[in-house]
C-alpha cells in the first residue's frame, strides 16, 4: 500500500513540476505576447463578421427573393417580439437590402419599431449595404481581376452607395 502512494505522489510531483517547466517556457518565450495579441485580434475580427453577416437569398429568380423577403420580415418580427433586437435588425436590414420599395419599409418600421431598435438598425444598414455591395461584387467580378483592381471596384461601389 505505501509503495503506490509513494508512486502516486512521485507522478504527481513529476505532472505538477512538468507542468511549472512548461508554463516558465511558453512565458519566457519572446513571441508569446506577440501570439497572444494576435490570437485576440483575429477573435475580435471575426466577431466583427459575424455581426456584419445577414442571411442571403439561394437564388435570384423573383419569386424566391419575395419569399426570402417575406420571410425575412417575418423573423425580424419573431426577434423583435421576443426582444433579441440584434437578430431583428440583422433580419429587418436584409429585408430593406432585397426590397423594391426600401424607403416605404423603412418608414414602416420606424413607426413600429422601438426607437432603440430602430437606432441600432439605422447604425447598422450603411454597413450591411456596404458588406452586400461586397459579396455581389465577388460574385460577379471576373476572376482574372487582381486582388488590387477588385479592392478598388468593391471601393468604388460602396462609395457610389453612400452618396446616394
Amino acid at each position: 500500500m505505501s509503495k503506490t502512494l509513494i508512486a502516486g505522489s512521485i507522478a504527481a510531483t513529476t505532472f505538477v513540476a512538468y507542468c511549472i517547466y512548461f508554463d516558465y517556457k511558453r512565458r519566457s518565450d519572446p513571441m508569446y505576447k506577440q501570439k497572444i495579441r494576435e490570437r485576440r485580434r483575429a477573435e475580435r475580427n471575426k466577431a466583427r463578421e459575424e455581426e456584419l453577416d445577414i442571411p442571403m437569398p439561394k437564388s435570384v429568380d423573383p419569386n424566391s427573393i419575395q419569399k426570402f423577403f417575406m420571410d425575412q420580415v417575418q423573423i425580424g418580427e419573431e426577434k423583435l417580439g421576443m426582444g433579441d433586437y440584434k437578430g431583428a435588425v440583422k433580419h429587418f436590414a436584409s429585408a430593406v437590402l432585397h426590397c423594391g420599395q426600401g424607403y416605404q419599409l423603412l418608414s414602416i418600421l420606424q413607426s413600429t419599431m422601438p426607437p432603440e431598435a430602430y437606432k441600432m438598425f439605422m447604425e447598422f444598414l450603411p454597413k450591411a449595404q456596404a458588406r452586400y455591395s461586397r459579396q455581389m461584387l465577388n460574385k460577379a467580378a471576373p476572376k482574372t481581376a487582381t486582388p488590387a483592381q477588385a479592392k478598388a471596384a468593391a471601393e468604388r461601389v460602396i462609395a457610389e452607395e453612400a452618396v446616394d
